[in-house]
């Protein structure tokens, strides 16, 4: 007898396991198509966070020394009275890219976007440059895709179903 799960269950165990390991935060999470909604307050500080994450739907191969299958995430956050973020991430596996990754929406035209490296020097993790424009270019899109450059791997694409992102959530 085989066990299935269902789509994303792997990424919302993840990220639930993660949020029990945190005992200053009080989060609240809700998935609804292919969005992971959360609200996360911090018990000492009271700052409330929203964030809105999507998996990407295929799965990438990569080579030593990460080797291992890897996914793309998209995470839309907001503190409350903030800007909004747009982080483009990796489960496993680092960023070669320099400053641009290149984004297709819905069979459009590929374009490149400018990205920022965290102030922490992590490398699984790209900070979209202008997350407002980003976010209204997929707001009422079907599908996403983004290539980038990986540490060892080449470039590699990852493929997002955006459909059905629900900015309200996000305090947006």
């Amino acid at each position: 007898m085989a066990f299935h799960q269902k789509p994303g269950a792997p990424l919302k165990i993840a990220v639930l396991a993660l949020l029990m390991l945190l005992p200053a935060w009080r989060a609240i999470g809700e998935v609804s198509g292919n969005w992971i909604y959360e609200k996360i307050t911090t018990d000492t500080l009271q700052k409330e966070l929203k964030s809105a994450t999507v998996r990407s739907r295929n799965l990438i191969q990569l080579l030593p020394p990460d080797a291992g299958v890897n996914h793309g995430l998209i995470m839309i956050r907001k503190v409350k009275g903030g800007e909004p973020e747009v982080l483009f991430a990796l489960d496993e596996g680092r960023f070669y890219t320099g400053e641009t990754i290149r984004v297709k929406i819905d069979g459009g035209n590929a374009e490149w976007i400018a990205v920022d490296k965290p102030m922490d020097r992590r490398t699984d993790l790209l900070f979209i440059h202008e997350p407002i424009k980003f976010i209204n270019q997929i707001k009422n899109a079907k599908e996403l895709k983004i290539a980038a450059q990986l540490s060892q791997n080449g470039e590699k694409t990852f493929d997002f179903t955006v459909e059905g992102l629900d900015l309200t959530k996000v305090g947006l």
